[in-house]
């Protein structure tokens, strides 16, 4: 599981360093990108990161709810492909809101910022169960749970400073 978790981290550098090339492949032109930037509300970044963080949660969410659903059946590697697909709607959808924003720096950065702070809370609150973590009973062994708990944290926080960089950091720019 370590292997894979060192994959997507690298995988997830390797986004960033060809991240024109992605941003790109999303144009202004997408059907999404102009209903959101027609959208008043969308242009004011607390709304725009509120947003962001709901739809973030959603994407969660729904992402486990289907591996909890998964979990009742016994095909084998499935839950991998399911969350190489949710890292790929999400980084569309990030795709998309960078378009859709037409507002200045400093909006961008706090639209990004509040809107990926959804999965900084998330590893806070992972951190709060380490820190709390206690056997269950006499002799039960914690291990496999900090195990766990560390991998939960690292994918959150690889996914808040991913969403912060896509949809706060990052500029739109088109390659001619």
């Amino acid at each position: 599981m370590t292997l894979f978790l060192i994959v997507g981290i690298l995988l997830i550098i390797l986004v960033g360093v060809n991240r024109n090339k992605l941003v790109n492949s999303i144009g202004l032109n997408n059907g999404l990108v102009k209903n959101l930037s027609s959208y008043e509300w969308f242009q004011n970044p607390w709304l725009s990161g509120l947003f962001l963080f709901v739809l973030n949660a959603i994407l969660f969410g729904s992402t486990l709810l289907i591996l909890f659903l998964l979990g009742f059946l016994t095909i084998p590697y499935i839950h991998l492909l399911i969350m190489f697909g949710a890292v790929i709607v999400s980084l569309v959808a990030w795709i998309i809101l960078l378009h859709a924003w037409t507002g200045d720096k400093k909006g961008r950065i706090i639209r990004g910022f509040i809107g990926s702070s959804f999965y900084l809370l998330l590893t806070l609150v992972f951190t709060y169960m380490i820190v709390t973590l206690e056997p269950q009973f006499p002799g039960h062994d914690t291990f496999m749970a900090f195990i766990g708990l560390v991998m939960a944290i690292t994918v959150t926080l690889v996914a808040f400073i991913t969403c912060f960089l896509f949809t706060g950091l990052f500029e739109r720019k088109e390659i001619h």
